[in-house]
């Protein structure tokens, strides 16, 4: 009887303690086990599956070929298969594409023919699990310590970049500064954002059924997010009316929230965190909207890939209007590269 009772619990306290990879090989097993060799090599971050013809690889920011395992559609369909298994979630001809994570934590992209041609494209970015990044790995000291004083502080950020320039790694190296004292509320579409605090709560938005039902959006996070008592709120991308709500609680008392944005330069971020908030459908003059930003945010920082090195380019501080001008003000900048002439 004693045994019997104690053998859930055993198997309960034996899975806590399995790593992210381990749990990650028990997902993929069957002929979705070639996958796993990427994952164990660090230096990977991200796997691209194209079809049953082309896999790249990105290693330390230079993408590669390599051979495919997939080389056929039941092996692709099954390995599709193991990684949408445990979200509960379908992808198929009604919904061909798909938008998930790992059980390590690795976010995932899925798009299915006919709307991807070449056959099923799957895109991997990996979860760093070792030797975790820091501040000085985007930029020189004296860049890191301004960018560590200003979440202490309080300061409300933006951080700007492209797509795969380090928003996301530099957030959670931000998330890293702040207080252990204070409780993060971290708001984002797939689960991504990585932090080492010991009061952090995750809030993760639900695409509609097929049946056009259930859906959880980002805009609704951030304002049930609102009533949960945060410290500091986090948005892991800002890029539809949520970013009203957004502003709403900077402007309201969350001092020292933090979010990521899609952008060609520090000030392009802010001029398209402007048309963001518009999308709310709210009738305010655009002169309102820019006061509003520029009350609630203090600081933007760019960031670039440049040779395979995600790196901070740009700091500006942000201190309110003036006429119809953002007062910036610059505190870090790399010179752009040079074009290359033929």
């Amino acid at each position: 009887m004693l045994d019997k009772v104690l053998k859930p619990e055993l198997k309960n306290i034996s899975e806590k303690v399995m790593s992210p990879l381990e749990f990650l090989q028990k997902q993929l097993v069957g002929r979705s086990a070639a996958l796993v060799p990427f994952f164990l090599e660090e230096e990977i971050t991200d796997i691209l599956i194209n079809g049953t013809e082309q896999l790249f690889i990105e290693k330390r920011g230079v993408l590669s070929s390599v051979p495919n395992p997939f080389d056929n559609k039941e092996s692709l369909q099954e390995l599709i298969e193991r990684m949408i298994l445990p979200l509960g979630k379908r992808v198929d001809a009604a919904q061909p594409y798909l938008d998930g994570r790992l059980t390590d934590g690795s976010r995932f992209h899925i798009i299915l023919p006919p709307i991807a041609v070449e056959g099923p494209l799957i895109s991997i970015r990996k979860r760093r699990l070792q030797n975790p990044l820091s501040l000085l790995d985007f930029g020189p000291p004296t860049m890191a310590e301004f960018l560590e004083k200003e979440t202490l502080r309080g300061a409300n950020l933006l951080i700007a970049g492209g797509t795969g320039a380090g928003k996301t790694s530099l957030l959670s190296c931000l998330l890293n500064c702040i207080s252990r004292l204070d409780r993060i509320a971290i708001i984002e579409e797939t689960t991504e954002i990585q932090v080492n605090h010991p009061h952090v709560v995750h809030l993760e938005a639900r695409a509609p059924s097929p049946e056009g039902r259930g859906e959880v959006t980002l805009q609704a996070l951030v304002k049930n997010s609102l009533r949960m008592r945060p410290d500091r709120l986090i948005l892991g991308e800002c890029r539809g009316a949520e970013a009203f709500d957004m502003l709403h609680a900077m402007n309201t008392g969350h001092r020292g929230s933090l979010g990521t944005i899609h952008a060609n330069s520090a000030l392009d971020a802010l001029r398209r965190l402007e048309g963001l908030a518009m999308m709310a459908g709210i009738s305010l003059p655009m002169r309102t909207v820019k006061e509003w930003i520029g009350a609630a945010i203090q600081g933007v920082i760019y960031l670039e890939k440049r040779g395979g090195v995600r790196q901070v380019t740009e700091i500006i501080s942000i201190n309110g209007l003036e006429g119809e001008v953002y007062r910036m003000t610059p505190r870090y900048k790399v010179q752009p590269l040079p074009l290359a002439t033929s």
